[in-house]
């Protein structure tokens, strides 16, 4: 199976699992715990994915 990767696809990927992982960081303050478990999870299942891209990428 190949399975060709855009680069600016997984940038995209990257700073939305960013973007996530910071609203929990930021939701996690705010409301004193509640709540920011499920961004978290997919912060970082989106980061994870975005690196992954990102070599596949490079690796061509």
């Amino acid at each position: 199976m190949n399975l060709q990767v855009n680069l600016f696809t997984a940038i995209i990927v990257l700073i939305v699992g960013l973007y996530d992982m910071s609203y929990a960081f930021n939701r996690r303050h705010k409301n004193q715990g509640r709540g920011y478990g499920s961004f978290m999870v997919l912060g970082i299942i989106f980061t994870i994915f975005g690196i992954y891209l990102i070599i596949k990428s490079w690796m061509g």
